[in-house]
């Protein structure tokens, strides 16, 4: 990467965690770069552009630290997992602008790309997890691993918090161990007791909040594929109008907080045996879970 983006990336990073996504203009970030607003847009096409790269380049120098831990031959796991929850807090302090930029409200449209980043990012996370836990307490430990993940998950970024938000001075190699010695007390403690996990692979999972953002952007982005469609119908067709009005009550229904199902499959009949519109209706019925009508 070059070296004037990561700059930019750097002091927008800064930025954004002192004052809000929102209220950092382009204008400030470029100057706290040392560009004008113009060369800005030599690097970036916009602030949601550079938003994406913000958590694409922080997430990337994080992971690669993480993963010279992974890659280091150490026999005793316990160990290696004391050093790697060294290295997350160390990255996660080092890096603290950005983790605190995250607790802002960030209602940016980014893209289905980003939110598909997020989740991958996520889930990877949480299943190297659970095989660290694993590799430290065995097979006796395979009920309750997402039991686990979660309590140490909960420690490790509720300390973060405290170091970054609230200035907690903390030696991060013994806070580490100290977090470890807790989860031996735990996976004793459950293991003695012979407890029922909280959390298995079968617990129901609702949808995400990103996996839902995601649904109805990918709903939204239909709909207007409908328009662009509805306005290119020809002149058999005299109820473009209407047909237009369809398609905004159903993106007004979708902005709603709960989205009524029945209502959405009730507006879709007024598209039947329309056949320029057929196959956008099954794709928004099959987005939705609603049988075509």
């Amino acid at each position: 990467m070059q070296e004037k983006k990561i700059i930019i990336i750097e002091r927008a990073t800064e930025i954004i965690a002192k004052k809000g996504y929102h209220a950092a203009s382009i204008q400030e970030i470029a100057e706290a770069s040392k560009l004008s607003k113009g060369a800005f847009y030599s690097y970036f096409k916009s602030k949601d552009e550079l938003l994406a790269e913000i958590v694409r380049y922080h997430f990337r120098l994080i992971s690669e630290e993480i993963e010279k831990v992974d890659e280091q031959v150490m026999h005793n796991s316990r160990d290696k997992a004391k050093l790697k929850l060294a290295t997350i807090m160390r990255e996660m302090v080092k890096r603290g602008n950005f983790i605190v930029m995250q607790r802002h409200e960030i209602d940016s449209d980014i893209g289905k790309e980003m939110e598909l980043f997020f989740l991958e990012v996520r889930e990877t996370g949480r299943r190297k997890t659970e095989l660290d836990l694993l590799d430290v307490y065995g097979d006796a430990s395979k009920p309750y691993l997402k039991d686990l993940r979660i309590l140490l998950e909960g420690m490790l970024y509720q300390f973060i918090g405290d170091m970054l938000l609230d200035g907690l001075l903390l030696d991060l190699d013994r806070t580490a161990a100290y977090i470890l010695e807790r989860m031996d007390d735990m996976v004793a403690g459950l293991l003695k007791r012979k407890s029922e996990p909280l959390v298995t692979e079968d617990t129901p999972v609702a949808s995400s909040v990103f996996e839902k953002e995601l649904r109805e952007q990918e709903v939204m982005q239909v709909l207007h594929r409908m328009q662009a469609v509805i306005l290119k119908l020809g002149p058999e067709h005299s109820e473009l109008e209407e047909l237009q009005g369809v398609v905004e009550l159903i993106q007004e229904e979708m902005r709603g907080k709960e989205p009524k199902k029945l209502l959405i499959q009730g507006l879709l009949a007024n598209f039947k045996g329309i056949s320029e519109l057929e196959s956008l209706r099954t794709e928004l019925a099959q987005l939705l879970d609603i049988k075509v009508l």
